[in-house]
């Protein structure tokens, strides 16, 4: 039987804001890349115990059937079947960091069990990674008809953090601060956090299967190999539900149908958490720094170019390069670029903002300007620029793409010391003000990228006339050097291509990145 299953994944510019939680400040970071992981992560205290041990001090999982009887209604071929499971984290926070020292370097997953005299690291076998997207065949799904026969059985990944959120218990966390997917926007993450807090539970969402009407028992099992890995006991580690499959109800008015709506990228249903920590809180007034200590610096990276191909115009002959690019954020402190209007002007006088130990506001300098753009958002002119360069690494091609509303759109880096698992908001929609603004606030949060994706005719690569060869995208974080970071020297990224091809019929090969290869289907371990 054909099944479908929903895993939230963010991609783009524009995703979904997630619920409110300013700073989730654990972790480790160094000021351009990713520490091993089982450094110790701002904590007093931290040890490696054998599987058993952790296995003591870890977290209880137990499955959760909201429902003894779901009702699901059948639409055209398929039946959407959310079964109302819960997966709880109880005793303690559930938590998988998943890491790569550098991009040469194969990717870790360690779980972290907090207690009460600090931190255990428990490194897990590479089978538990699915890829980037979460731990591989966690959940076992079976389905039975009314005679007891299997109708339909899969295994599927499971995201900690990704989909409905409930307290389990009466003395929960008061909030649960991980991040709300298991994926990045771009095709070269660093590191990333899956969890769940202690007494949180998770509801991951419905599944597809093209069944018949009728009465079945569907029982959800977190399998063999995870149980006895995270030491679920048998009674924990399985739930039935009845699941009755109807005709569907039109509910849509005379003639409509009231269709089922997949979750979107990044949804999540319902978080129950509350602002913390939030950058705006700080005092009405903030002094002119001459000089800014490095640990109050964030560091600009570039990642190099993605989604790379070629818009040929058969008629006219023109082709452009287009291609993602993404600039994150390292170091010790998020990038925090305030404009102030010039009265009477298009212009803001553009300022950076620092904060020593990722949340103490010290000061400020002057570093640019802001101008409006046609598209209804305040830019950052001095940000980022894009270059085409030939063989030999000199420019053919520049990009138009001059201004920025700088916004988090893709986590690279969870596991970063300053790291924010849940910005205030994500995207650009609404985020950097209207023509008639005094001020505008545009932040990237340390560990989070700004993505924008180049098919706007100049802001990609006019490449009509440009020969055959081997040419190279570069990206240039903070170009006139007027931000002020730990680090300048991984400014600058860079990615081959290969054009050939006719007139309106240019071609592009892209060879892979260290292994990594996205515009083949390749990753490195990113699906």
């Amino acid at each position: 039987m054909g099944t479908i299953r929903w895993q939230s994944a963010v991609r783009g510019r524009g995703i979904a804001a997630m619920a409110i939680l300013s700073a989730a400040m654990l972790g480790i970071g160094t000021t351009t890349a990713l520490a091993a992981p089982l450094a110790a992560q701002g904590v007093t205290r931290a040890r490696t115990l054998a599987a058993d041990a952790a296995g003591a001090a870890g977290p209880a999982l137990k499955l959760i059937a909201v429902e003894r009887v779901v009702d699901e209604p059948k639409f055209g071929g398929w039946t959407y079947i959310d079964p109302d499971v819960y997966l709880a984290s109880l005793g303690s926070a559930f938590q998988i960091d998943v890491s790569r020292a550098s991009y040469t370097q194969p990717v870790h997953a360690t779980q972290v069990i907090r207690t009460a005299d600090g931190n255990i690291y428990r490194p897990l076998p590479s089978w538990v990674m699915a890829g980037w997207n979460g731990i591989r065949h966690f959940i076992r799904i079976t389905l039975r008809n009314a005679r007891g026969r299997v109708v339909a059985a899969n295994e599927v990944p499971f995201c900690p953090d990704s989909g409905e959120l409930a307290k389990a218990t009466p003395n929960s966390a008061e909030i649960d601060p991980y991040p709300t997917q298991c994926v990045s926007g771009d095709p070269f993450p660093m590191g990333e956090v899956w969890g769940l807090s202690r007494g949180w539970a998770v509801d991951p969402g419905p599944v597809a299967y093209h069944i018949a009407l009728g009465t079945y028992k569907l029982t959800e099992t977190i399998t063999p190999q995870y149980a006895r890995l995270f030491h679920v006991s048998k009674r924990n580690a399985s739930v039935t539900v009845k699941i009755k499959v109807t005709n569907q109800v039109s509910c849509c008015g005379p003639g409509g149908c009231c269709l089922p709506v997949p979750a979107p990228a990044g949804f999540v249903k319902a978080r129950h958490a509350s602002a913390a920590g939030s950058l705006n809180r700080r005092p009405p007034a903030a002094a002119t720094l001459t000089h800014v200590p490095e640990d109050a610096l964030p560091d600009l990276i570039p990642l190099p170019s993605w989604g790379i191909s070629i818009s040929n115009t058969e008629k006219t002959g023109t082709a452009f390069l287009d291609f993602g690019a993404t600039v994150w954020i390292g170091g010790n402190s998020p990038l925090d670029v305030e404009g102030f209007r010039v009265p009477g002007t298009g212009k803001m006088l553009a300022y950076q903002y620092f904060y020593k130990d990722g949340t103490k506001l010290i000061g400020r300098i002057r570093v640019g300007t802001m101008g409006f753009s046609a598209y209804n958002a305040w830019h950052f002119n001095q940000f980022a620029q894009y270059f085409l360069l030939n063989k030999h690494k000199r420019i053919v091609v520049r990009s138009r793409k001059v201004g920025f509303c700088i916004a988090p759109t893709d986590n690279v880096n969870m596991v970063l010391r300053y790291a924010t698992w849940q910005p205030s908001y994500t995207g650009i929609e609404g985020n950097c003000g209207d023509p008639s603004a005094l001020w505008a606030t545009e932040i990237l949060p340390v560990g989070w990228g700004d993505t924008y994706v180049q098919t706007v005719p100049y802001q990609s690569f006019d490449i009509t006339k440009i020969p055959d060869g081997t040419y190279y995208i570069e990206i240039v974080a903070n170009p006139e050097h007027l931000l002020r970071e730990t680090n300048t020297a991984n400014d600058v990224s860079l990615r081959e291509v290969i054009i050939s091809g006719k007139p309106g019929h240019r071609t592009v090969r892209v060879p892979a990145w260290h292994g990594m290869d996205p515009e083949n289907g390749s990753s490195g371990g990113y699906i």
